[in-house]
């Protein structure tokens, strides 16, 4: 089979070391994670590059439109290589010495080049690698993760099928029989196609066995959202683990072999380098450890609010009643339940316009911000339906103090999502519930300025923002 020369692709759900081959010998890249209210423009500015440079090297087919936590390669000048300039995006499990292997280097020249003092890389982190001229245009055989058979393309802007042929040694017509496509000069932006006759290239990993598998999702982590393992074994194993101070409860598959811990990253998490630690335990008593460097990135909560509140709902202001009702929320929204019942992305909870985000700071009738929103609010008309955004099953139906008429449901695998203030409830304690099921009506309970809906997602008891589960999977 031929191997594969490195240019931008996607194959499954893992980012892979990205080629760009240098005209002048003076071309490099930097890796830049969007933050919260940073547009494409504000970004090209801060680096001295163009929307179009950014446009290009990204294969973006909408510039209006970038995420939070996005990474966007970007061209920087003054780096001079002999060769090619190349950046390795760090994978869950690898090492400097298991990269260095990868491109025929040793680690130590890889941390001379990236001037890193002790040697240590996090998941996520961007390295650069010189090759020489004479580099050769193969990719190593060196140990790989559990990679799919077949190379996987996504088409970027201004590709033409007889352009990403020629990218990867093979013929139009081969493509485009493995693809189904009729008319070899209709392709579009994000189409993905599978590239026949062409072998993977290998990601390096420094796996200790019986681990086979080991990635995270999302690979940059932001304070306030989740965050998921996916870890696999050749054998059945017992697993413990812990990230940022919480325990990593793992649901595992009938095998025993496939293991998921999803957790949260909570408000006020600095950005930082954070170790996963997991340990494993095998049928036989064997105990093996893994450990990752995973970054943190700031959510950018800056909003500030101001509520007023009068009357019965200010004497709710009273901090020994909030850590009162949040004890009790914890005692049923920490629990974890093997059995998963959501799948894919979550809808909305109501038809219904967002009057405020989570993470926003709060202060109360103009007092101190002291307080951090910890869920996204929908503004409605009382009476307005509220929706289960996924299945689940009802632990919580009844009246709190601040929360007023409130319904928990839990979704399994640790996840559980909140309706606070609610006018009516149409479910109970035990109640299944599937996606779209109306399970209560917006209200004005509790401590309240208005009516409206107040919506949270806890994960291994962390709140986290919500509209982050209707754009990203989990499961």
């Amino acid at each position: 089979m031929k191997k594969l020369v490195f240019h931008i692709l996607c194959i499954g759900l893992l980012s892979l070391p990205v080629m760009l081959h240098a005209q002048d010998s003076q071309s490099t890249v930097t890796l830049h994670v969007v933050q919260r209210g940073e547009t494409l423009y504000r970004i090209a500015q801060n680096y001295g590059v163009t929307i179009d440079d950014l446009v290009r090297l990204n294969g973006l087919t909408d510039p209006g439109s970038i995420d939070v936590g996005q990474r966007l390669l970007v061209p920087t000048a003054g780096v001079t290589t002999s060769g090619s300039s190349l950046v390795h995006v760090v994978q869950p499990g690898e090492s400097l010495d298991s990269i260095g292997a990868l491109y025929g280097l040793t680690g130590a020249e890889i941390q001379a080049l990236n001037g890193l003092p002790n040697g240590a890389i996090y998941v996520g982190q961007g390295l650069m690698i010189a090759l020489p001229t004479a580099a050769p245009t193969t990719v190593p055989e060196v140990a790989s993760l559990d990679m799919p058979p077949a190379v996987v393309h996504t088409v970027a802007s201004g590709e033409t099928l007889f352009r990403i042929a020629q990218s990867y040694g093979t013929t139009v017509n081969a493509i485009a029989t493995a693809n189904g496509i009729n008319n070899v000069e209709i392709i579009y932006p994000g189409q993905r196609l599978v590239i026949p006759g062409v072998e993977p290239p290998q990601l390096t990993a420094a796996l200790p066995a019986p681990i086979t598998g080991f990635d995270l999702s999302p690979i940059v982590l932001i304070e306030g959202q989740a965050g998921r393992f996916h870890l696999q074994s050749s054998v059945p194993v017992t697993l413990s683990g812990s990230f940022l101070d919480q325990l990593a409860t793992l649901a595992t598959d009938s095998s025993g072999t496939d293991m998921v811990a999803i957790f949260g990253v909570p408000v006020g998490t600095e950005p930082g380098i954070y170790p996963a630690t997991f340990g494993f335990t095998d049928a036989t008593g064997a105990n093996v450890s893994l450990t990752a460097n995973v970054q943190v990135v700031s959510g950018g909560y800056f909003q500030s609010d101001n509520i007023q509140v009068t009357g019965d709902s200010s004497l709710l202001l009273d901090p020994a009643i909030e850590e009162a009702e949040l004890a009790t929320l914890r005692s049923f929204m920490s629990v974890f339940n093997p059995e998963r019942y959501f799948s894919g992305t979550f809808g909305l909870p109501a038809a219904a316009t967002i009057t405020s985000g989570f993470g926003n700071v709060r202060s109360y009738n103009a007092g101190d911000v002291l307080r951090v929103h910890t869920g996204t609010d929908f503004g409605g008309a009382p009476g307005t339906p509220i929706l289960a955004p996924a299945p689940g099953r009802v632990v919580f139906a009844g009246a709190l103090d601040i929360r007023g008429n409130a319904t928990v449901i839990d979704h399994g695998w640790g996840v559980y999502s909140g309706y606070w203030h609610q006018s009516a409830q149409y479910v109970q304690v035990g109640d299944v519930v599937t996606t779209g099921q109306v399970i209560g009506a917006i209200g004005a309970t509790g401590r309240v300025s208005g009516p409206h809906l107040h919506w949270e997602i806890w994960v291994n008891g962390v709140p986290v923002d919500p509209m982050q589960w209707t754009v990203q999977p989990f499961a």
